[in-house]
């Protein structure tokens, strides 16, 4: 059964990839130690988890050679663990040749030739990926990324203004965290966008910034996180020349982290007449 087969072989790449972290962990670990060689046997063990995984793939593909899904998976493997940039890139290519709905594969292309500035080309596969998928959280957080680390280049080829940019990538980074609503990492990424409205002299709405940061931090993993999270809604009520509401955020912070000097400062400025305040520290 090929349709089977890929899916185990898909299944063998994550649990060998995932043997691979954990020995570059411990890798990490004795390098901190000072053990050298516990460290280089740790590294050696993750390298033969990897080849194990790119010997499957090798195996299946020729087994089964027009399953694109093994191609694409394939080419992850190569350009991420590996290195080998152009193979990766050659056979997520394969998989749309033999497969136009492989949407992963449009996906994995648009980033790269959008990071190679073919910007063009790049936005099309990540079009094509989101057609084929809208609801894809990780297409769409993809594409707001995209939009907002290279604005310049985006409005040009679109012929956008800044506010159209930043509407764009909101509604995508918006739906990216609605679509995994218990995801922190794509729930928070969208809360932080709403700082990148500053680069752009775009005015975005601080209040809808503020909600998208109380949403993130009933998602935070660890004490951290949760810092952040009120730090950053300090911030942006701030911005929203709100102080009183600045203020609280940085005494929920200092309760998780105290004495610390960014969240002081920030409380400090919030305290200050309007017309003295200055930019809190990012």
């Amino acid at each position: 059964d090929e349709a089977a087969a890929a899916g185990k072989i898909r299944a063998y790449d994550r649990l060998h990839q995932a043997l691979a972290d954990m020995a570059g962990k411990r890798a990490g670990l004795f390098g901190k130690e000072g053990n050298k060689e516990g460290s280089k046997k740790e590294i050696e063990r993750a390298n033969a988890e990897l080849l194990l995984a790119r010997q499957a793939y090798e195996s299946a593909l020729q087994r089964y050679p027009g399953q694109a899904v093994l191609h694409n998976y394939y080419g992850e493997l190569l350009f991420d663990r590996f290195d080998e940039q152009e193979k990766g890139v050659a056979e997520w290519r394969k998989a749309i040749e033999l497969d136009p709905r492989q949407s992963r594969a449009f996906n994995n292309l648009g980033i790269y030739l959008c990071h190679q500035g073919q910007y063009v080309d790049g936005l099309d596969n990540l079009d094509k990926a989101l057609l084929l998928e809208p609801e894809n959280p990780d297409y769409l957080y993809n594409i707001a990324q995209i939009y907002l680390a290279h604005w310049a280049k985006i409005m040009s080829i679109k012929k956008w203004t800044a506010d159209e940019l930043f509407k764009a990538a909101m509604k995508a980074s918006e739906a990216s965290a609605r679509f995994a609503p218990t995801e922190y990492d794509l729930v928070s990424d969208y809360a932080l966008n709403f700082f990148v409205a500053e680069q752009l002299g775009v005015t975005p709405d601080w209040e809808a910034a503020a909600s998208a940061w109380g949403a993130a931090r009933k998602l935070a993993r660890n004490p951290e996180e949760e810092f952040n999270t009120w730090l950053n809604e300090g911030r942006v009520w701030y911005r929203a020349d709100k102080p009183d509401k600045t203020e609280k955020c940085c005494d929920e912070a200092l309760k998780i982290r105290p004495g610390s000097m960014v969240a002081e400062e920030l409380k400090n400025i919030a305290r200050e007449p309007k017309t003295t305040r200055k930019s809190p520290a990012k």
